[in-house]
């Protein structure tokens, strides 16, 4: 189902011939990641950030509505994303994206908000 490799996408896996394993350097995880996490805000309407425990969450408690618990998947899905949680290299990419995240967000606000002494 989609949000499988969404969420495999957002613990840093992509997709090799027609199979979803681990990216194989920090840069093409990244950018699994970063797909993983638009594809998933853009699925749910909800924003965790690159937060993949509180995705996880999120599916669970959703139940059926994303299709993330449909057995199809689920189990062999599920056990990847927590492996991938306690990754320590997983958890660094994952943390330096939200850093990057983050810090667009308050250039953003702080551009929205500047005012002009000139």
């Amino acid at each position: 189902m989609p949000i499988h490799i969404d969420m495999l996408s957002l613990v840093g896996y992509e997709s090799e011939d027609r199979d979803m394993v681990p990216a194989k350097n920090l840069n093409a995880q990244k950018r699994a990641m970063m797909s993983g996490l638009h594809s998933l805000r853009r699925t749910t309407n909800v924003d965790f950030g690159f937060d993949a425990a509180a995705w996880r969450d999120f599916l669970i408690e959703s139940g059926n509505e994303f299709g993330y618990t449909h057995p199809f998947a689920y189990r062999a899905v599920d056990k990847a994303v927590q492996n991938a949680l306690e990754n320590p290299d997983v958890q660094n990419a994952l943390a330096i994206l939200e850093v990057g995240r983050n810090a667009a967000s308050e250039n953003h606000k702080l551009g929205d908000h500047t005012l002009s002494l000139y």
